[in-house]
């Protein structure tokens, strides 16, 4: 199944220019739009949870706005692969009913659109870091592979997902519901250290359980990766030990996530057609 995206590069190249001239077509700010969104909501989360709930950050030095556009940025990447995905066969329908194509290459161009997205945004954050008191360090080397573990995680899901909504219309209500539980549970507005303490007073158990969410060591290996050179120095949310364990974990799931999602999707395609 995988291999149908090497085979059908052409047209998956096509299928993620189609959807970026879609999304920026008559648009006076154009791709800064893809930082503008983020902006506006760690705009928000920083007055409310830093002004008038007083959270703190993963280090005293740095800036709160810093910390959540860390995670903000591939939490947008997440929603926009998942909530656009999982309509991509449905949106495609009279393509699959006419043309014999690979319909995997559809919830992919998603992801990869909105992996776009998320590189120019993730550019203007390094000029807001550069022009900070935060210096990059060497941590900075290991971005692609969080970037490729996050976009392999999000195929797993839009294959899943995209297949299943043919058949099952409420995915989408559903999914809006985990994806809301999921922001809160995944350490993005406040740093995991906090939701160590708090889980760790009640049960080790639940420690544990909260770092199974692929999500966060991905989220707290973005913000050690750009603040390296802070949370390295104290302050860090994990030790490098944990850190790697997490991000093991991580891969091991995408890896399971990955076969599931080939084999689901390969049963369930053999029937879009009829189903559309």
């Amino acid at each position: 199944m995988l291999s149908l995206f090497g085979q059908n590069r052409a047209l998956l190249v096509t299928l993620v220019k189609r959807d970026l001239k879609v999304r920026y077509k008559a648009s006076a700010l154009g791709f800064l739009w893809s930082f503008g969104r983020p902006l506006a909501l760690m705009l928000i989360l920083w007055v409310v949870f830093s002004h008038f709930i007083g959270l703190q950050t993963a280090h005293p030095d740095l800036p709160f706005p810093m910390q959540l556009l860390a995670g903000i940025l591939p939490w947008m990447f997440l929603t926009g692969a998942v909530f656009e995905s999982q309509t991509a066969i449905i949106a495609n329908e009279n393509i699959i009913k006419k043309i014999r194509v690979p319909s995997v290459v559809f919830p992919g161009a998603s992801v990869l659109s909105n992996l776009v997205h998320f590189l120019l945004a993730l550019g203007v954050l390094f000029v807001f870091i550069l022009f900070s008191t935060v210096p990059f360090g060497w941590e900075i080397i290991l971005l692609p592979f969080l970037i490729f573990l996050q976009t392999a995680f999000l195929l797993a899901l839009a294959m899943i997902l995209s297949s299943l909504n043919v058949f099952y219309r409420d995915v989408g209500s559903i999914s809006e519901i985990v994806v809301t539980m999921w922001f809160y549970l995944t350490p993005i507005i406040y740093p995991l250290q906090v939701a160590r303490e708090k889980l760790q007073e009640s049960s080790d158990v639940l420690y544990y359980l909260y770092m199974l969410n692929p999500m966060t060591p991905i989220i707290c290996g973005y913000r050690r990766v750009l603040y390296g050179s802070l949370l390295r120095t104290g302050g860090r949310e994990l030790d490098d030990r944990t850190l790697v364990m997490g991000l093991g974990v991580s891969l091991a799931s995408t890896v399971l996530l990955l076969f599931i999602a080939s084999k689901l999707f390969t049963r369930l395609s053999r029937r879009f057609a009829d189903e559309l």
